[in-house]
């Protein structure tokens, strides 16, 4: 699992506010916590990750 200190090999610029539903809201939290992350991290993993997946379906179907 990437970690906080991996994510430092990347320039962190950007910043994105995002509005969630409460329920979303706490589990993220509680994830974070049971992770021993922040917020602000668990949700640049995920987008991290996200991102890097779509970007390798987008390889593979061209």
């Amino acid at each position: 699992m990437l970690k906080h200190e991996d994510l430092g090999l990347m320039k962190l610029k950007g910043r994105v506010t995002a509005y969630l539903p409460e329920e979303i809201q706490r589990a993220l939290e509680q994830w974070a916590e049971e992770e021993s992350r922040s917020l602000s991290s668990l949700a640049t993993y995920l987008l991290t990750q996200a991102v890097k997946e779509r970007q390798q379906q987008q390889n593979q179907s061209n």
